[in-house]
């Protein structure tokens, strides 16, 4: 699925659970697959 970003699925796993609301800002450098990250972890099921 999404090799090298098991710190950033880790912590996405962990909002995820929560029973709270969370706020996630994703930010980075340009070109690195941060809307990659968000698409594939929530299968595309997300509203901004």
């Amino acid at each position: 699925m999404l090799a090298g970003r098991t710190r950033e699925i880790e912590k996405l796993n962990k909002l995820a659970q929560s029973p709270k609301s969370e706020f996630l800002a994703v930010y980075g450098r340009r070109r690195v697959g941060k809307t990659f990250l968000i698409r594939e972890y929530f299968d595309n099921r997300f509203d901004f």
